[in-house]
């Protein structure tokens, strides 16, 4: 680390980014969760909408999600506890991040560790999917013939900087590497993960736009709100992915392997902006068209 940056400098950084970390990923986006769940309920009730909660008795609904609720955020409060006792313990023994790197592990374990209650609630929506295209019973089904293009969802100029991206990550990287000295195997092994990596994030975006319908009870309009958010979402994961390992990298080469940990956790920070952050500011409820959930003899609402 240049002898011109201050330690105290470094943990204020690093104590300031840390606490944005468990403050938006433990307190904020989990009561966004809850608060869009909460008025579901609420705004189309299980007596007029009960093929939104497809093997569930209606007296049930509210009192078993409200429990459920209830007991997500409990466990993001106890990270946030945990979290709380991290830095405190850290500023009471001192903590001084190591100059050559690697303390970044501790905030990504954190990070896991604060998207493990996301990851359930996203096994418990895959499992909900599951069961409504189980229950759906249509006697005349549909589906849109409109021709689907990747260039509907994404702007060409976004696909422009992704590409940038990862080129500008693979001149960093190649021209930091020393073929012959280190071992080719872990060079050519990077280069192939993060490729990868990237071909994920594209077959997750095709697999949306040209396969099928998850949920068949949803409109084609949100159907197409639906595949734009995750094109999204995939296009600035590959962006930010590039970006993070061309910083870091750079980092690592100018001896500035001390700020290992606050890039990491902003990068952290960044893709749970660019995942949760575009659903709830795209996939808007009070936008959404949920009649294909009403039941059959249910009166329409004014």
């Amino acid at each position: 680390m240049p002898e011109t940056i201050s330690m105290i400098a470094v943990l204020a950084i690093f104590y300031i980014v840390f606490v944005g970390q468990i403050l938006l990923l433990s307190v904020y986006y989990p009561h966004k969760i809850c608060s869009r769940v909460r008025y579901v309920i609420e705004q189309f009730p299980p007596a007029e909408y009960p093929k939104l909660y497809p093997g569930t008795k209606d007296v049930e609904v509210a009192g078993n999600l409200d429990k459920w609720l209830r007991k997500y955020i409990a466990f993001n409060y106890s990270i946030v506890a945990l979290g709380a006792f991290i830095l405190i313990r850290m500023m009471v023994t001192e903590y001084r991040p190591a100059f050559e790197g690697g303390d970044e592990i501790f905030v990504m374990f954190f990070f896991f560790l604060q998207m493990a209650p996301i990851l359930y609630a996203e096994i418990k929506e895959y499992n909900y999917t599951k069961l409504l295209r189980e229950n759906y019973e249509a006697s005349k089904r549909t589906a849109d013939l409109t021709p689907r293009h990747l260039s509907d969802y994404l702007s060409p100029v976004f696909l422009v900087v992704a590409a940038l991206a990862y080129a500008a990550w693979i001149t960093v990287y190649l021209s930091t590497r020393e073929f012959g000295v280190q071992p080719d195997v872990e060079i050519y092994g990077t280069l192939i993960g993060m490729t990868v990596a990237q071909g994920v994030f594209a077959m997750v975006v095709y697999k949306n736009i040209y396969g099928r319908k998850r949920n068949p009870y949803m409109t084609d309009g949100d159907r197409h709100l639906q595949n734009e958010v995750i094109a999204r979402v995939m296009l600035f994961a590959s962006i930010g992915m590039s970006v993070f390992l061309t910083v870091t990298q750079l980092a690592d080469d100018y001896s500035f392997e001390v700020f290992d940990p606050v890039l990491t956790s902003l990068y952290m920070q960044y893709c749970a902006a660019f995942s949760m952050g575009i659903v709830f500011k795209t996939m808007k409820l009070d936008k959404m068209n949920f009649e294909g959930y009403r039941g059959d003899t249910a009166s329409t609402r004014i």
